[in-house]
């Protein structure tokens, strides 16, 4: 698809994971469809945090899987743009704070969540990181977290839970489908970032999401990027 009007454009700089998963081959299996609404009826910050922790599920539990050595570079493309995310969401709230909403706060529930869980179980920090993906995933989640949690606690360690188990089930073609999801919650950040916090990185060396702004901005992606009709403009193909 060619990004050759407005319309399309500022639909692709919208987009946090909803494009990949409702505009393309994906949109073909029933299971991506149910992963829509871990991206469109959460708020952005909440999407980063799910994302984050059923990749690290899904990491622990595949990257050393033979059957898996054929997407291997896809597992180690989401696990860093994963991290990147979550460095961003938690490190640099400045930058973030246009799209960041109360990810502090969903960042410090769950990791409360997280210490307690294994705290229960007596699991210390000699439990490797693959153990410890498989006891949380042992939880029975029928009944939603917030059933149980109440809705004090902003942790969503047990959503992402449900997140991963439903990735599970699309095997290896999981790590194409959160690539895909991956560079959109990228591109958002960059497109919804200020402008100013952007030119204050690239006067320290910059960061990979500024750069992605700085693409963006070439193809006219984005409101404030936009070229009028009548001046030159370039187009960015998108999919097949």
């Amino acid at each position: 698809m060619l990004a050759d009007d407005p319309e399309t454009a500022r639909r692709i700089s919208s987009a946090r994971g909803d494009w990949i998963l409702q505009d393309s081959e994906w949109n073909n299996f029933k299971d991506c469809r149910n992963l829509l609404s871990y991206v469109v009826d959460v708020e952005y910050d909440q999407s980063i945090l799910l994302w984050h922790i059923a990749t690290e599920f899904c990491y622990n539990l595949d990257s050393n899987d033979p059957k898996y050595k054929d997407v291997l570079t896809k597992i180690e493309h989401c696990k860093t743009l994963s991290d990147y995310m979550v460095y961003l969401l938690v490190m640099q709230p400045t930058m973030m704070s246009s799209v960041a909403g109360i990810g502090q706060i969903r960042f410090r529930d769950t990791c409360a969540e997280a210490i307690k869980f294994f705290s229960r179980r007596e699991l210390g920090p000699e439990v490797s990181q693959k153990d410890a993906c498989d006891r949380i995933l042992e939880v029975n989640t029928d009944v939603q977290p917030v059933d149980v949690k109440g809705d004090r606690s902003k942790s969503v360690l047990f959503d992402a839970c449900i997140l991963a188990k439903q990735l599970k089930s699309l095997d290896t073609k999981k790590w194409g489908l959160m690539c895909e999801v991956w560079v959109e919650l990228l591109a958002y950040a960059a497109g919804h970032c200020r402008a100013n916090d952007h030119v204050q990185l690239l006067s320290k060396g910059g960061e990979l999401v500024t750069f992605v702004w700085l693409v963006m901005a070439h193809f006219g992606i984005g409101e404030q990027f936009q070229i009028n009709e009548g001046h030159a403009r370039a187009k960015l193909i998108v999919g097949k």
